[in-house]
């Protein structure tokens, strides 16, 4: 009994490892009321469409694979893509501001700019989102976007 609760042990902490290295994470579709997000066979606005989610509906991916501004996921036992503009994770966390100069604010995630915040001062972060090019983001409480890039978690 004690040989298999060993291998019990090991597989789990395998898994972990394996789970954590891949990078997979579960992001929450945001759309307005009404609307939706096309779930594609191909990674580009013109592939065909094999559904749709909608604001709550979950999918599973791995944000560092964005490919032509869609993630990679699975829809029906199918590899799918969707856009990741309707897509964040809920984080609800403070971090610090991290750079050698002003940050610029913007107004959606590698959008139009929407003020500057100094260094050293703390943002509490509800949510990433990424941009099309890939580049993560954080709302901040207020509205404003911040690259992940300037932000580290506060103390």
């Amino acid at each position: 009994m004690k040989h298999i609760s060993r291998i019990v042990v090991i597989f789990l902490l395998v898994l972990s490892v394996f789970c954590s290295a891949a990078g997979a994470q579960t992001l929450e579709c945001i759309v307005a009321d009404g609307q939706y997000v096309n779930v594609r066979n191909q990674p580009h606005a013109s592939a065909a469409t094999w559904g749709v989610l909608h604001t709550g509906d979950m999918i599973d991916t791995n944000p560092q694979e964005i490919r032509n501004g869609f993630f990679k996921t699975t829809y029906k036992d199918r590899i799918a893509y969707v856009s990741v503009r309707y897509f964040e994770i809920a984080v609800g966390m403070d971090y610090t501001v991290e750079a050698n100069g002003r940050v610029r604010m913007r107004k959606s995630p590698a959008g139009s700019a929407d003020g500057f915040i100094q260094p050293g001062r703390r943002v509490h972060v509800i949510a990433w989102r990424y941009a099309g090019d890939g580049s993560k983001w954080a709302r901040c409480a207020g509205g404003s976007y911040i690259s992940a890039d300037y932000l580290v978690l506060a103390p």
